[in-house]
């Protein structure tokens, strides 16, 4: 892996709402793919193959067709994330993006069954879709309705393109995770099957980005570039998924206490926001601490709790004005896993926990312990993470 560790960063995302009890979310680059889609097809795709219509009938068409195309994409993901839920692993966010969308989950399928149904889900939802529409597209055919024929015949094909491009044997589509189960079933180790996975999912990503280059050089930019880019962040993922399982399984089995910070910084409640930001915060590199009121742990304070606060008001607020109780989202126990550890942070958007022990503070874990630990195991064990 050559020394590089992934961190699980929090995704951003914006306009969220739920489907089915998940969240659904939209990267700022999902709205320019919808953009490119909708022009591609309202100025292009069906002025050339059913002509004759007034231009607003166009994009009222192209807007149609493009809204149900990213609705196929949500139904794709949503398949993913329920069937994982169904087998006890907890999605929590699908989020849309330039290349269409991505389940974000809190931990590994725990077998290979597990990965072979959450990954062949998805694509068989897409086939299912494509043969709905094709069946709405074989109605309308009868009442002499071309351009409405053309919206459900481009959403079948769409579809059924999806569906097949998704097979593809290279990690992360779902064909690279239905052969990751293979191969897992047959080694026994997740992270053998994910490494072998994600160099198919690479070599497939390089094979794209020299399509592209050979697309460009006969004359065809759009298509060699986007070919390109679609092969880079699949190379991108690939590389950051398999990074992901070891970081999880170096973390497996190691207990909390055994890297917390246990010299704990912390600070009263009563003190102002000026002495907190300039007294802590300025001198100390850490982000948050433990707030403490007459000897007992109320729970932590943040930077990003009073990152907004305006600095005339500093003297006049105090600490416990901006504390984050203390709850199962904050506290972790000292014996439980760093990989379970990880998981709550990412469950709940928490980049540290206070370690508790009989009612007191024992310790702080942090995102940057868990990165600097998984760092010095890859130095100190490469073998392990090859």
């Amino acid at each position: 892996m050559n020394g590089k560790v992934v961190d699980i960063e929090k995704v951003k995302s914006i306009g969220r709402f739920k489907v089915a009890g998940i969240t659904i979310g939209f990267d700022y680059s999902w709205f320019i793919i919808f953009a490119v889609v909708l022009l591609a097809l309202a100025g292009g795709y069906f002025p050339n193959y059913y002509p004759g219509y007034r231009s607003q009938t166009y994009w009222i068409a192209g807007f149609i067709a493009t809204l149900f195309f990213f609705s196929s994409v949500v139904i794709h993901e949503l398949a993913h994330s329920l069937m994982a839920i169904r087998s006890g692993i907890e999605i929590k966010e699908i989020t849309l993006f330039i290349f269409g969308g991505v389940s974000r989950i809190t931990e590994e399928p725990h077998d290979p069954v597990t990965e072979l149904k959450v990954a062949l889900v998805g694509p068989l939802s897409s086939f299912a879709l494509a043969l709905i529409f094709w069946v709405v597209k074989s109605f309308f055919a009868g009442f002499q309705l071309p351009l409405l024929t053309g919206i459900f015949a481009y959403l079948a094909w769409i579809n059924l393109a999806l569906g097949i491009f998704n097979l593809i044997p290279g990690f992360p589509l779902d064909g690279g995770r239905v052969f990751r189960a293979v191969v897992w079933w047959y080694t026994g180790s997740l992270t053998r099957a994910t490494r072998v996975a994600a160099d198919l999912g690479k070599g497939f990503a390089t094979a794209l980005m020299i399509l592209g280059g050979v697309q460009i050089f006969l004359g065809d930019l759009i298509g060699g570039i986007w070919f390109i880019l679609i092969g880079m962040f699949l190379r991108g993922m690939s590389q950051r998924g398999y990074e992901e399982v070891v970081v999880r399984k170096t973390l497996e089995n190691v207990p909390v206490q055994e890297i917390m910070t246990r010299e704990v910084v912390t600070v009263t409640a009563g003190l102002s926001l000026y002495d907190l930001i300039h007294r802590y915060f300025l001198h100390y590199p850490y982000r948050g601490f433990p707030v403490k009121d007459d000897g007992r742990i109320l729970g932590l304070v943040s930077l990003n709790k009073v990152k907004d606060i305006p600095p005339g008001e500093y003297p006049t607020l105090a600490v416990r004005d901006f504390v984050t109780p203390l709850s199962d989202d904050t506290v972790i126990a000292p014996e439980v896993s760093l990989d379970e550890a990880l998981k709550q942070m990412i469950r709940q958007e928490q980049d540290r926990l206070l370690v508790m022990q009989q009612g007191q503070l024992a310790g702080i874990i942090t995102r940057h312990t868990l990165t600097r630990f998984v760092e010095i195991k890859q130095i100190l064990e490469p073998e392990k993470a090859a």
